[in-house]
């Protein structure tokens, strides 16, 4: 398995990146600067600075402090908490020269002074002495002219300010330094109020020739934290942040999510790390995939089978090759599937070699490829994922619904236990080129839906008969009731469902979630925007919590957000109509027959998916569901 945490080892070919971001702090006309290094959760931010900070200590005139964002979230005051910091940080790691040593003191005099007065923790005065660009005085104008009038005419406030900074730019000079290279990594994870402080602490305090900040943070909670802090400003929220960050970070640089060979050149990297290669072995790989990528490779794997057979010398260990071909086959699902999030990928990977690593414990032995596609699955489908697991549980582990999708050249009744499976080759090829055969479709658009002879509801879904259903291997033959044994910590679990999230999703779960119409409305414009795998991370969590409902149909159910979601998401549309065919037709309220038809839309695989639903509905036991649905299914 492989840790959590950043690293300073490049394992997605940041080279690029660290340079852009050295390049500005080595150039003394650019500084003072702020770098603004942005990315999602995971996306790969903390390591990228901590690439950037190996690289900056090999100048020992470069003096780099890194600090986490999270260090200033208890104190009443971020922004004297910062500066004191910095200073004694600085001079616990300088030779100090005697005006150094008269400066400092002096710099801890005015930080306490200031902390006293309450000056680093009033935005109003911050903003009104100057210390930010003259576009910003819109925002000092938002707060109470009075007050914000006492303040101004405190003439030795503004000087104690200017001096501060004077002094401070003088103690750089002293020490002799290139540059202070201050790193503050997680600043979106602190309170919106921290973050306001630490920023302002930067440009008004700090902010001086010599100096450079690199800010670690999800831009789009940054801009947040500006709209929480001031809402009386004037105009569209969304340009109140934007115009915010764009004063106070000057240089910005966007971490880009993983492409399909960069997820494969990077999943292969980790495979390699713990692939039984010497460390210089693995060392040598990473350097042929980083020196593919400096030479102009930006569209190719960088690592892949045959570039490790090249650099090993014609031997590539079986475990690893094995593996190799294992990301060829998963990366474009997962890069897709997960937005080329690093973090993700790495926690699915993680995820998988646990579960092999527990059936080795009961003396198990799971096929990689079969366990890594059923985990695929359970991350982008998981709806169907419980459904498949049902069915197997109930078929001795091979559920003849496989079989249908997997080797429909031949009629199931032709097929009986005692007959021969078919060699690999034999059902590789039947999956390649399926033969139709009547009642079975060999796409999700030509599913009939005129009774039993239909896919069952849980495999009529584009994503898995286009995309899934042609991942080598085919589960028809196999066994499956090993690999749902070691997958119990998710089935009929919300929590699973919950970790898996990205603090983005979770976050948008809870908004809807929130007694707020409007916060719901806004948490579904967030929808889009998400990946597959957090989307139907929150279709689960939603699903089971209305599976816990007593009454389905209240205006704030769980389950009406499930249909909302839906709607936002029409991708998990297949999902949802498998979330109503797992519960009583007694607890369906009314309203979902001709809300499932508006959902359909006009999609053809998706009306025949809610044709086959209503059609079920009206042939079951009567009530109001049923009289429901008979109605509606003549108009279709």
């Amino acid at each position: 398995m492989w840790s959590d945490n950043e690293t300073d080892v490049d394992f997605l070919g940041c080279s690029h990146l660290v340079k852009a971001t050295t390049s500005v702090i080595a150039n003394d006309s650019l500084l003072p600067a702020t770098i603004g290094i942005f990315g999602d959760w995971g996306s790969g931010k903390s390591s990228l600075m901590k690439m950037v900070e190996l690289e900056l200590r090999e100048d020992k005139a470069v003096h780099v402090l890194s600090f986490n964002g999270w260090l200033f979230e208890g104190f009443e005051d971020a922004k004297s908490a910062l500066m004191a910091t910095i200073l004694e940080e600085l001079t616990a790691e300088r030779t100090l020269t005697d005006k150094a040593k008269e400066l400092v003191p002096k710099l801890f005099r005015r930080i306490n002074w200031m902390r006293a007065l309450g000056l680093a923790a009033k935005g109003a005065l911050a903003l009104a002495t100057g210390g930010l660009s003259g576009g910003m005085t819109a925002i000092a104008k938002s707060f109470d002219a009075d007050a914000a009038s006492k303040l101004l005419e405190e003439e030795d406030l503004r000087r104690g300010i200017r001096e501060f900074r004077a002094d401070f730019a003088k103690l750089l000079v002293e020490l002799e330094l290139k540059a202070l290279v201050v790193m503050i990594d997680d600043l979106d994870r602190c309170m919106p109020d921290t973050i306001i402080e630490t920023l302002e602490a930067i440009k008004l305090f700090l902010f001086v020739p010599g100096s450079a900040f690199v800010i670690g943070a999800d831009e789009r909670l940054v801009k947040y934290a500006v709209r929480r802090r001031f809402p009386e400003l004037p105009g569209e929220r969304s340009e109140v942040g934007r115009d915010y960050l764009e004063k106070l970070i000057q240089f910005p640089l966007r971490v880009p999510a993983l492409g399909r060979p960069e997820m494969e050149t990077y999943i292969n990297l980790l495979f390699a790390k713990n692939g039984g290669l010497t460390p210089g072995q693995f060392n040598d790989l990473r350097a042929a995939a980083i020196e593919r990528c400096e030479a102009g490779a930006l569209h190719e794997v960088r690592l892949n089978h045959g570039i490790a057979e090249e650099v090993l010398g014609g031997t590539v260990p079986t475990t690893l090759a094995e593996r190799l071909d294992l990301a060829r086959r998963i990366a474009p699902l997962l890069a897709a599937g997960l937005s080329g999030n690093p973090r993700q990928c790495k926690r699915f990977l993680n995820t998988f070699m646990m579960r092999i690593a527990m059936a080795k414990t009961r003396q198990v032995e799971l096929k990689e490829r079969v366990l890594a596609k059923l985990m695929l699955l359970e991350y982008f489908r998981p709806e169907s994922f419980k459904k498949l697991a049902e069915a197997q549980a109930e078929q001795e582990g091979k559920p003849n619904e496989l079989r249908a999708i997997e080797l429909p050249s031949k009629p199931l009744e032709e097929e009986s236990p005692a007959s021969v499976p078919p060699s690999e080759d034999e059902r590789s090829e039947r999956t390649r080129r399926p033969a139709p055969r009547p009642g079975v479709p060999t796409k999700a658009s030509e599913a009939p839906s005129d009774g039993a002879s239909a896919l069952p509801v849980w495999l009529a879904d584009p994503w898995i008969m286009n995309e899934w259903r042609q991942l080598e291997p085919p589960l028809a033959q196999e066994d499956l009731r090993p690999y749902f044994f070691f997958s119990r910590d998710i089935l009929g679990s919300l929590g699973g469902s919950v970790q898996r999230m990205s603090p983005r999703a979770q976050e948008i779960l809870a908004e809807l979630l929130s007694a707020s119409e409007a916060v719901r409305r806004n948490a579904l414009g967030k929808a889009a925007g998400l990946a597959s795998a957090d989307s139907a991370g929150v279709f689960e969590a939603l699903a089971e919590r209305a599976r816990q409902e007593d009454d389905l149909g209240t205006t704030g159910s769980a389950f009406v957000r499930l249909c909302d979601w839906t709607e936002a998401r029409p991708d998990l549309f297949g999902q949802f109509v498998t979330f109503l065919t797992g519960l009583p037709d007694a607890r369906l309220p009314v309203s979902i027959v001709p809300r499932l038809q508006t959902m359909g839309g006009e999609d053809g695989d998706r009306r025949a998916q809610v044709k086959a639903v209503i059609s079920k509905w009206a042939q079951g036991t009567a009530g109001p569901l049923k009289n429901a649905a008979k109605t509606r299914l003549s108009k279709l």
